[in-house]
């Protein structure tokens, strides 16, 4: 499509109209603080809107301002962070929040570049920002809009693939010039979110006059996914050490997913231990002396792709053991990061 051509001037104006007419006021487009679609924008990576609806009003409560969340202790933020997951995005926002006050003044950067030197800012976080805020249409490709522009296009090359990720650039940059960058991005998202989703509703499409794959019957190959990740099985043994009413917790930057949380001294093995090893993998990771163990109780359990059997350990200590943790109640965690895990294990016992 060229910029004169009819048809593309009909599908931009039918996707404008569309959107303006069926588009969800989600807080975060109601304005235009460059914080709090910034804010928005993060929580929304791998987090279904109902959730972020919820920590987006949260966290706005405590630290309105990027100023405030600059100047926040991690923990406190952390705390207030915790249970949605994926604690590294935390960890960016605390230094990309810090940044932008000392560098810029408290001000995000319009320019692409110095966008993209933020910490935990990529391509699509400045792209969204740059048409969002600053109206600079700049491709910002998610699995909705590249679904959605590889359909219109008929685009069967892999969705991992360079030549793929480059022909959605471009047809965004296409069909994007001259529309509202802001507008014409979300108008994407939303086709991509309500409509155009992995089964698509073809008949409530305002652009399937213009679909390729529609034409060609090829929605349900468009487009084509790179393979999946298989699922990986561990076995997750968590020791319950008690001190009056409270247990011990820990965080274990050797573990390889929840490295910041507070979970009970851990061992993630690949296969099921018997009783001699699990005593041997306690002493070797945590220096704990273990007498007569026990798994009291088995739950399942799922992070991301790992599929977890945990099992939940009482035991005789042979001392007190000097591991670097804190004593906490179940009362006392809200003010600490921790993981659902933990909430499923007391709430077993």
């Amino acid at each position: 499509m060229n910029s004169a051509d009819p048809q593309k001037t009909k599908l931009r104006r039918r996707l404008l109209e569309w959107y303006r007419k069926n588009r969800i006021l989600y807080p975060w487009r109601r304005t235009n603080d460059p914080y709090r679609i910034w804010l928005s924008e993060i929580l929304l990576q791998q987090t279904r809107i109902p959730v972020v609806l919820r920590y987006y009003d949260r966290i706005l409560r405590q630290f309105s301002t990027i100023e405030d969340l600059a100047r926040a202790d991690e923990n406190a933020f952390l705390s207030v962070w915790s249970g949605i997951g994926y604690y590294s995005r935390a960890g960016n926002m605390l230094r990309c929040a810090r940044e932008v006050v000392s560098l810029y003044g408290g001000k995000f950067p319009r320019n692409l570049p110095a966008l993209l030197s933020l910490p935990g800012i990529g391509p699509y976080t400045a792209g969204a920002l740059r048409n969002l805020c600053f109206h600079q249409l700049t491709p910002a490709i998610d699995g909705n809009i590249s679904r959605v522009l590889a359909r219109i296009a008929n685009d069967s090359h892999r969705i991992d693939s360079k030549i793929f990720r480059d022909d959605i650039k471009r047809m965004f940059l296409e069909l994007g010039d001259g529309m509202p960058a802001g507008e014409f991005f979300q108008s994407l998202m939303e086709l991509g979110e309500r409509v155009c989703l992995p089964k698509p509703d073809c008949p409530r499409c305002p652009v399937r006059f213009a679909c390729l794959a529609h034409r060609n019957g090829t929605v349900p190959q468009i487009p084509r996914r790179r393979q999946k990740r298989k699922e990986q099985t561990y076995h997750w043994y968590l020791l319950l050490i008690r001190k009056g009413n409270a247990y011990c917790f820990v965080q274990n930057n050797k573990r390889e997913f929840l490295k910041e949380s507070w979970i009970f001294p851990d061992v993630l093995k690949k296969r099921k231990l018997s009783k001699q090893e699990i005593t041997a993998a306690f002493k070797k990771s945590w220096g704990l002396d273990l007498k007569d163990v026990q798994i009291c109780s088995t739950l399942r359990h799922t992070v991301t792709f790992r599929r977890l059997h945990v099992h939940v350990l009482e035991t005789r200590l042979s001392r007190i053991p000097g591991v670097a943790g804190n004593w906490l109640q179940e009362c006392d965690l809200p003010a600490y990061h921790t993981s659902s895990i933990t909430y499923k294990v007391l709430q077993n016992l």
